[in-house]
């Protein structure tokens, strides 16, 4: 930061004027570079929420966005030229990759049949597909509602297809084009993406589990199969419980080796389960404190900061994880890996909203720990787990 002539910004005193009735400015500096941008030192008068409210509506006249925090004691609020502005949409081409990823989905859940012609084997995987994009697409699509409800500029989802895959799609993203407004928006737009996926997704894992059947691999694959070993989909804490709601004991069963089988033509509903697993793996990667993930979201809002020291600790132990995976031979141990990598990759530290000095309230505390609660019965220590060919 460099001392500049503070004479020499005429729309500094226009700033100034601004804050006049909402703060006691005590100190002004001027951040040198292509944009200057002003901060001011002080003490607000007041709630700094309705505050910053005043602030935003009046430097937005002005041209420019206002950042507020809190530094050694002293509120700082930092105007920076420019405003952020909802661009035109153009939804033919979400529509556009969402239709295509449908397609790269089904294939992904397709079924050879012999004597089955390209249509019918691509139907065989419309369940699946089916099941997946109405857990991802409530996912996003409750992001981007509370998100409008706080007039922040998101895009509409876009489905990212990546055909020959296992699931055929990386998931779908929405590009926020500006900061988030102040800790409870950025706390309610990261919550409300889990808890939608969510909704849609336990209704269809228990009605797809009423489908699906309960065996030993050797009742379903014939042997010249079983011989290079059988994988698994792992347990989460709640799809265990879900299986034992469903079928009355805990599975896989370590006596008999028998497990839901997910795989047609055996099971029904087996697509419909492996989508509702997905959903709920998913999930839980969402809710890891790192970054822009919806649990990094949750993190700031709450911790500030400090949530950049957790969203380190994160990473570390995915990192050790996927070591412990890799030294017991399980094939899975990439997954912890590359999530750690593109934690790192994509940065740890949230960045902070406008407003950073706002507060949750005891009600978003308490949706926070159940959001903890969420992440735990939901992540999937192991995702592939060996299953005894007998």
């Amino acid at each position: 930061m460099d001392e500049l002539p503070l004479m020499s910004f005429p729309i500094l005193d226009s700033l100034r004027r601004q804050l006049g009735d909402l703060m006691a400015v005590e100190r002004v500096e001027v951040q040198e570079g292509a944009e200057p941008a002003f901060v001011f030192y002080g003490h607000l008068y007041g709630d700094p929420d309705t505050a910053f409210d005043r602030l935003l509506e009046r430097f937005t006249v002005l041209g420019y966005t206002p950042l507020l925090s809190r530094e050694k004691g002293m509120d700082r609020v930092v105007a920076v030229r420019g405003v952020a502005r909802s661009r035109p949409s153009r939804p033919w081409i979400n529509v556009l990759l969402f239709l295509v990823t449908l397609l790269s989905v089904m294939l992904a859940g397709a079924v050879p049949q012999a004597g089955g012609n390209i249509l019918s084997v691509l139907l065989s995987g419309f369940p699946f597909a089916a099941a997946l994009l109405t857990i991802l697409l409530a996912h996003e699509m409750a992001h981007y509602f509370v998100a409008r409800r706080y007039g922040s500029p998101v895009s509409l989802p876009y489905f990212v297809p990546m055909p020959l895959s296992i699931l055929g799609t990386m998931g779908a993203v929405i590009f926020q084009r500006a900061p988030m407004r102040d800790r409870k928006a950025l706390f309610d737009i990261g919550i409300a993406g889990p808890l939608g996926g969510l909704i849609v997704a336990v209704p269809l894992l228990f009605l797809g589990l009423l489908f699906t059947r309960v065996g030993r691999p050797s009742d379903f694959l014939p042997p010249e199969q079983l011989a290079g070993g059988v994988y698994q989909e792992g347990n989460s804490l709640l799809y265990m419980l879900a299986k034992y709601i469903v079928f009355g004991r805990i599975l896989p069963d370590r006596m008999t080796g028998e497990d839901v089988w997910l795989s047609l033509p055996a099971s029904p509903g087996g697509p419909i389960v492996f989508a509702a697993w997905t959903g709920l793996l998913v999930t839980a990667l969402n809710l890891l404190p790192i970054g822009q993930l919806d649990g990094g979201h949750v993190a700031y809002a709450l911790l500030g900061r400090r949530a950049w020291q957790l969203a380190y600790v994160a990473i570390g132990l995915l990192g050790v994880l996927g070591l412990y995976l890799w030294a017991t031979g399980n094939p899975a141990w990439p997954t912890w890996i590359i999530w750690a990598g593109l934690g790192l990759f994509f940065g740890p530290r949230h960045p902070p909203p406008l407003n950073d000095i706002s507060r949750v309230g005891p009600g978003r505390t308490l949706l926070g720990i159940l959001l903890v609660i969420i992440w735990v019965l939901t992540f999937v220590p192991v995702p592939l787990i060996p299953v005894p060919a007998r």
